[in-house]
């Protein structure tokens, strides 16, 4: 996502996409980056990585494979601790009658899970735009938070509402009040779509060839080898 900042910087990059742009053509030159717009299944089978996507069985073989995150992968290590899953959750909002055309607004962090974060942008789907057109919220919740009204989408719009509210974004101008206080029409904060992303939790048993490592970004690049 475009807000999100990196623990350490990596290759002069502070943010996750454009450290990843980068780090992805370097891997790409040096022909070690497998990538797949969309796969079916990907399974580990013994010292195999074998990845199916559009009928396809493309097939890579290991002496030993590391796993910083077990989501989404099929495999035959045993399981060790288990714990529910969370789903990471972003709503996705058009924002407009912000009262004038904002190049910028001020993002929303919180400590709680629903909506922790809110953050305006300029979207690609009105051409040439240049002023704040959208805004998305990130929240991680349980299982049984999904399917509750308290954390849908109308409930993250209404946090959103009275955010813009705090900071000043009262909407269009319409005239005075009698007592002399200014009238606006409320900013408009429409839904558009709602994503979401499992996370697997549960911890497994290392093997000889395959093991799950949870470690921070700082945590890698300070065991990474440094050659001279």
């Amino acid at each position: 996502m475009f807000y999100r900042k990196l623990s350490v910087p990596i290759l002069g990059h502070k943010t996750e996409p454009g450290a990843w742009n980068r780090l992805n053509f370097m891997m790409g030159l040096l022909g070690l980056r497998c990538s797949f717009d969309k796969f079916d299944t990907f399974k580990i089978e013994e010292n195999k990585i074998k990845v199916s996507e559009s009928g396809k069985i493309f097939q890579y073989e290991f002496e030993s494979c590391i796993i910083f995150d077990s989501t989404g992968i099929k495999h035959e290590n045993l399981e060790s601790l288990a714990r529910a899953d969370s789903y990471l959750v972003l709503d996705d909002f058009e924002v407009s009658r912000l009262g004038g055309k904002k190049e910028h607004l001020p993002s929303l962090e919180t400590a709680e899970n629903f909506v922790r974060q809110a953050h305006f942008y300029i979207s690609d789907r009105i051409d040439g735009c240049a002023f704040v057109s959208d805004c998305v919220t990130e929240s991680f919740l349980t299982k049984e938070q999904l399917y509750s009204f308290e954390y849908s989408d109308t409930m993250a719009r209404f946090v959103i509402e009275r955010h813009l509210e705090a900071i000043g974004a009262h909407g269009a101008f319409m005239n005075f009040y009698k007592n002399g206080n200014p009238k606006y029409r409320k900013p408009i904060v429409k839904h558009v779509k709602r994503l979401v992303f499992e996370k697997d939790n549960s911890v497994y048993q290392d093997s000889d060839n395959v093991k799950f490592l949870d470690m921070t970004l700082e945590d890698i690049i300070n065991e990474a080898p440094t050659k001279r």
